[in-house]
């Protein structure tokens, strides 16, 4: 996703939380469960995004198929706003940048866990817990990395998965060690 985007997304999901008040959770909620709705349905994807598709006709199938969900009204007048607008494309970005203003708003920790199987139980709960304070875990699957856990937190990415680390071993057995002779033999 480029800059230009992500920042407008953040500007709507700042202005939609100042708007959600105190029910600013619940919305996060129901964001991430109606974009699978929209991004779900190639056809459907594919006529939003469809300039020649009028604000009109775009606002009309997105308010029967948040009808069609039970989106709350504030749900709703978003969508109403974005397909006017020509915004539909920025409704992906807008549920990511609005869970994460939301959730610092409400003192949330957000978490991107990416492991080579799923996880589920007491790993994650302890991997929530070595975080600390009130978490909020987005688990996906990778198995690439074969074995271990990469996890974003804000800016930092802590990364001990077994593909990193077998790529820095392979790094080392590569390199020439130290205190060996510089010209081969």
């Amino acid at each position: 996703m480029s800059v230009v985007p992500r920042a407008l997304a953040r500007r709507y999901a700042r202005a939609l939380l100042e708007a959600a008040g105190p029910g600013g959770l619940a919305l996060r909620d129901e964001l991430r469960a109606f974009v699978p709705l929209v991004e779900g349905h190639r056809e459907l994807r594919r006529a939003l995004l469809d300039p020649a598709l009028g604000s009109e006709p775009r606002r009309r199938v997105l308010a029967a198929v948040a009808e069609r969900a039970g989106a709350s009204p504030l749900l709703r007048r978003l969508l109403d706003l974005l397909a006017t607008r020509d915004r539909v494309s920025l409704l992906p970005e807008l549920v990511e940048a609005y869970a994460e203003v939301a959730n610092a708003a409400h003192g949330i920790l957000s978490a991107e866990v990416v492991s080579a199987v799923p996880l589920a139980g007491a790993p994650q709960q302890r991997l929530a817990t070595a975080l600390g304070g009130e978490v909020e875990l987005r688990c996906r699957v990778d198995p690439v990395l074969v074995g271990g856990v990469l996890v974003r937190v804000g800016g930092t990415t802590y990364d001990g998965s077994v593909r990193t680390r077998l790529a820095a071993l392979r790094r080392r057995l590569a390199s020439p060690s130290p205190g060996a002779p510089a010209g081969g033999s």
